[in-house]
């Protein structure tokens, strides 16, 4: 019975892993020699451009999941309309348009490579939609010397966590990684966007959402 355990816990430990940083005496962190990095453990995710160090992981899942506060996106529908040329009346115009909007993925690490196409399960975009298409245009008056862009602020869950990285066989002797940096993903909210228009003086940057001139 007791053999019987200690193979168990033999299994058990082979087969999964964190990043775990040494701690020597001075308190200090360092990363283990014998360990992927986080470079290596996400390049090898579905999706992703592969690694030289490692094999390709059967799938990547978010863990450790925080739940953040919704963010919403402002970004501009269709081209500036400007009554810049000199004209002394107001302007009735059309502003709007149409874009899609998409689920993104950061991490906490400059990693090297772009991980928008990383594969990542787990979390709330795993049951939602991963895009969506706004749509819309009214009617404004622009005063002269004013232009105006029409602005959408979709809303998006967010959601911060680890990566568990999953092997068919093991790698650096574990079957599970897990990284030490975190990736957030930002998931589009179903039918939660705001409209306003933002209006600017001539001669600036129509397109700039900081501009209050």
């Amino acid at each position: 019975m007791f053999a019987r355990s200690l193979f168990v816990l033999s299994v058990l430990g082979s087969s999964l892993a964190l990043y775990t940083p040494l701690r020597p005496n001075n308190g200090t962190l360092l990363a283990r020699e014998d360990a992927p990095t986080d470079q290596d453990l996400l390049a090898s995710c579905p999706g992703g451009p592969g690694s030289s160090n490692i094999a390709r992981a059967d799938r990547c899942t978010l863990h450790n999941i925080v739940n953040n506060p919704p963010t919403r996106v402002f970004t501009i529908l269709g081209d500036p309309q400007l009554n810049c040329g000199g004209l002394t009346t107001d302007l009735t115009l059309t502003v709007g348009g149409e874009t899609t909007v998409s689920s993104t993925t950061t991490v906490s690490a400059d990693v090297g490579f772009e991980v928008e196409g990383l594969s990542i399960g787990g979390g709330v975009e795993e049951s939602t939609e991963k895009s969506q298409t706004i749509s819309k245009e009214i009617s404004i008056t622009i005063q002269p010397g004013r232009q105006a862009v029409f602005v959408a602020g979709q809303n998006f869950n967010s959601q911060t966590g680890n990566v568990q990285v999953n092997y068919g066989s093991p790698q650096f002797q574990h079957f599970i990684w897990f990284t030490g940096a975190t990736v957030t993903q930002l998931s589009p909210i179903a039918d939660d966007v705001v409209f306003d228009v933002h209006e600017s003086a001539c001669g600036t940057d129509p397109r700039d959402l900081n501009n209050s001139s």
